[in-house]
């Protein structure tokens, strides 16, 4: 049975006799409909989407239109979501540095929420802005389970502020005339454990009771595709209600990844001590597997013949450009199309132009008709940027 919707399904086999692979697709009604998910599990919460899955801007004003707000992470992030048309109060800035540089153009062209990482963050934006609203991002040191890479909630985290320290830095942030908003907690992403949420709640009650009172309470993300949120809603939504907050979370993935494809063709086996199937979309249009050892489905867009196990290797001259292992699929022929799943976050916004390959076209299906969110990369543009001669 077909994981893609079949409207969309057709729509891609449409989208194949006019577009060149690989390219990305994404289906706005699955967009719409994770955002009413969300919505009906956490009524009374604010929404702001993690815009580091999916940046593009088609999406963004998309989003914009359904009452969702963004958490950025970067600089750049911040410029494109005032692009999109969000207001200053409508993005939320976390990360863990902020640089005078960085606070100087904020303060240029506006200066969003921002999230506090560490104690020298609050002393460099109580000198630089002041006046701004903040809220500080807690490591809560708690074990999560999930990749390393994607646990922010650990002790040795990178990430926020240890539960000890979140006295001094309210302290420095007051001093400094900041209004601060609240606390914030990322346990990490991809996480489908209630258990792992409820023992993050658990911790900021007792910080608030500690600490506050506070207008908001920031729980993060991290919602894993499966995460069931029926079982989640409840004990946030009681624990702000107990706390007289308002919520705000930041769901990235769960919003957007089950609304994207990579579409690629196949162009023949090849056998060493495995057997690999050749595609050209490779670790330069999807990082997730070779990075985080990520699983994605794939569905065939043809009909094959008898079945056949290999590895989908990508056309990177590297070992690890593997975007699947033991991928059991109809027997394909020279130039049919397959579709990889869950791809709709962290894929493009992941791509890279490494080998000098161009980032692939992107595509958003309203429904009804294709809308081309940005053009495949054109060769000239690789070049751009240097001064060659001749």
């Amino acid at each position: 049975m077909s994981a893609l919707n079949p409207r969309f399904r057709q729509a891609l086999q449409a989208a194949l006799e006019r577009y060149e692979t690989p390219f990305y697709a994404y289906d706005l009604t699955s967009i719409q409909a994770r955002v009413s998910a969300f919505r009906a599990a956490f009524p009374q919460a604010e929404l702001f989407f993690a815009m580091k899955a999916n940046p593009r801007l088609g999406i963004l004003r998309r989003l914009l239109g359904l009452g969702v707000f963004l958490e950025a992470v970067s600089l750049g992030e911040v410029r494109r979501a005032y692009a999109a048309g969000f207001k200053r109060k409508e993005v939320l800035l976390n990360g863990p540095l902020k640089t005078p540089a960085m606070l100087a153009e904020l303060k240029e062209i506006g200066v969003p929420i921002l999230g506090l990482d560490s104690l020298p963050d609050a002393e460099r934006v109580a000198r630089h802005l002041p006046g701004s609203h903040v809220i500080l991002r807690v490591n809560p040191d708690l074990p999560v389970l999930t990749h390393d890479h994607l646990a922010t909630g650990r002790g040795e985290s990178k990430f926020g502020i240890l539960p000890q320290d979140i006295r001094q830095a309210l302290k420095i942030a007051r001093a400094g005339d900041l209004d601060v908003l609240g606390l914030h907690v990322h346990l990490g992403s991809a996480l489908e454990r209630v258990e792992d949420f409820h023992a993050g709640y658990a911790l900021m009650e007792r910080l608030y009771q500690e600490h506050g009172p506070f207008e908001v309470l920031n729980l993060g993300g991290g919602f894993g595709l499966g995460l069931d949120l029926t079982r989640l809603a409840p004990e946030a939504l009681g624990l702000a209600e107990r706390l007289g907050v308002e919520l705000w979370l930041e769901p990235g993935r769960y919003l957007v990844a089950e609304a994207g494809v990579l579409v690629t063709r196949t162009w023949g086996f090849k056998r060493t001590r495995r057997k690999f199937l050749l595609v050209d979309a490779g670790m330069s249009h999807l990082l997730r597997p070779m990075l985080y050892g990520a699983q994605h489905p794939v569905e065939p867009l043809y009909k094959g013949g008898a079945l056949q196990s290999f590895d989908l290797a990508g056309p990177a001259c590297e070992s690890g450009d593997i975007l699947a292992k033991d991928l059991t699929l109809p027997t394909p022929k020279e130039g049919d199309a397959l579709a990889i799943l869950q791809a709709g976050a962290y894929g493009s916004s992941m791509s890279s132009n490494y080998l000098d390959t161009p980032r692939p076209l992107e595509l958003l299906w309203t429904g009804e008709e294709w809308e081309v969110l940005r053009q495949r990369q054109s060769w000239e543009s690789l070049l751009l940027e240097e001064q060659a001669e001749g």
